[in-house]
């Protein structure tokens, strides 16, 4: 059973947390660490135990696998303060911090083990979608081991690093879409004057609806929707006003600025 330290106790690392205390992923006991200690106090219990460490030395010290989840401009002075660490290249890291690439880390700490993982905030939900990948000196049991971690949440995707950029447009972002968008409708459903009554359950529930039937029914986004827009019904006009607006082209445009940053992030990380 392998000890995990935690780097970094925010809500992303809750929800990975939570996931192993609901699973049989093998791990038997989980090690926190963060500046702000009340983040420990919101904590599920379940079958491992917990203990916190007062430095991130300590808690590297204290485990065998590492996850690393702070902001990716902290990312400098934490590898720094583990690089310290006699044998720490030793151990297994995971990194989920958009912009660091797997060779940075492990470059820094003498060679490590690193696998690079993007998860998404429906993961706090157990709905989440995680993207994996690892360097060449990652193991098939420790890759293993860190996708149950992740499973635990919800779904993986394994790729190669030179797409974790753009696909952080895909899946890391994109619930902030899908949001927006839903409070789009919501708000034109006010302006109508419908009743705030039930709104938002509503039409999150046609979100997960639609997801699920055109998940289920293998049919292309385009077909579906071909399928809910009779010829000259109400959809269809709703549609080519969505088509006049260029709605493809905008959300194209947030996707490419979103990798664009992620570049960015990773030029400043070199």
């Amino acid at each position: 059973m392998r000890k995990l330290a935690v780097i970094g106790v925010g809500n992303m690392a809750k929800a990975i947390i939570a996931g192993i205390q609901q699973s049989d992923v093998d791990v038997s006991e989980i090690v926190l660490f963060d500046k702000n200690t009340e983040q420990y106090s919101s904590l599920m219990a379940g079958r491992c135990g917990y203990s916190t460490a007062d430095s991130i030395c300590h808690a590297v010290s204290a485990a065998d696998c590492v996850l690393l989840s702070v902001k990716p401009q902290n990312f400098p002075d934490v590898l720094e303060e583990i690089s310290s660490l006699e044998d720490h290249q030793k151990k297994l890291y995971i990194t989920i911090a958009a912009g660091i690439t797997v060779d940075t880390v492990s470059t820094t700490l003498g060679g490590a083990r690193v696998i690079r993982v993007l998860p998404n905030l429906p993961m706090t939900v157990g709905k989440g979608v995680s993207v994996i990948c690892r360097n060449n000196e990652v193991e098939a049991n420790d890759f293993d081991f860190v996708c149950s971690m992740f499973e635990s949440s919800g779904s993986n995707i394994i790729i190669d690093e030179s797409e974790m950029n753009r696909i952080i447009s895909v899946t890391s972002s994109s619930p902030a879409y899908v949001f927006k968008f839903i409070d789009a409708i919501y708000k034109g459903a006010l302006e109508q004057g419908l009743s705030d009554n039930g709104l938002v359950d509503a039409i999150c529930d046609v979100f997960i609806g639609s997801a699920y039937l055109l998940k289920m029914s293998k049919e292309t986004p385009e077909a579906l929707a071909s399928k809910v827009a009779s010829k000259g019904g109400t959809t269809e006009q709703a549609l080519l006003r969505l088509e006049q607006g260029n709605i493809s082209e905008i959300i194209s445009d947030a996707m490419m600025a979103c990798t664009a940053r992620a570049d960015e992030l990773g030029r400043k990380d070199k």
